[in-house]
């Protein structure tokens, strides 16, 4: 049963049923508590699903069982980050370099939570009014948090020329239509 509910859990999560994912995972963690594989991949399944809160509960319950395993540690910072905690997801990530300092998912999303950390500090301290933006806050600070967590996005931020677009955007919005024109 926990072995085929695994299965069942790791089949949806790569189908993109997250919910199911999450369900899955559950029943096998009602019979293997203890198994720190499950909780990082129900944490996934959480972040996939924006639900953070939950995501971090089950990626500190993967730390608490396997200090010594890296992907927790990516579990971690993911959630944090997704709750808009950057200085405890680049904490996080920092202490999965720990363990594996050559890890690229710790390195990319260390850069992300950066990214969103300096644009959040930036923010922060800009007045606050009446914004003329037609395009509101779509490429504020937020953006770059918004686009590494959804999963419609998140491979994009691994494309240069995506993200050079994106800072481009961010910087000057008005572009919008130069870069639309060019797919047309």
């Amino acid at each position: 049963m926990a072995g085929e509910s695994k299965a069942k859990g790791n089949a949806s999560f790569s189908a993109g049923n997250y919910t199911d994912a999450i369900r899955y995972f559950t029943d096998v963690i009602n019979l293997a508590a203890t198994n720190h594989v499950l909780y990082s991949n129900r944490s996934a399944a959480y972040a996939s699903l924006n639900q953070y809160s939950e995501a971090l509960t089950d990626a500190q319950r993967t730390v608490d069982l396997k200090p010594d395993w890296s992907k927790g540690y990516s579990r971690l910072g993911e959630a944090h980050h997704g709750l808009r905690q950057y200085e405890e997801a680049v904490s996080a990530y920092k202490k999965g370099f720990k363990v594996d300092p050559n890890n690229d998912t710790l390195k990319s999303g260390l850069a992300d939570a950066q990214s969103a950390q300096a644009a959040a500090a930036t923010a922060s301290s800009r007045p606050r009014g009446p914004s003329n933006n037609l395009f509101g806050d779509a490429f504020g600070p937020n953006m770059w948090a918004k686009l590494a967590t959804d999963p419609a996005t998140r491979l994009y931020m691994q494309q240069p020329d995506f993200v050079n677009m994106m800072n481009d955007l961010q910087r000057n919005p008005s572009n919008l239509n130069l870069y639309l024109q060019e797919k047309v």
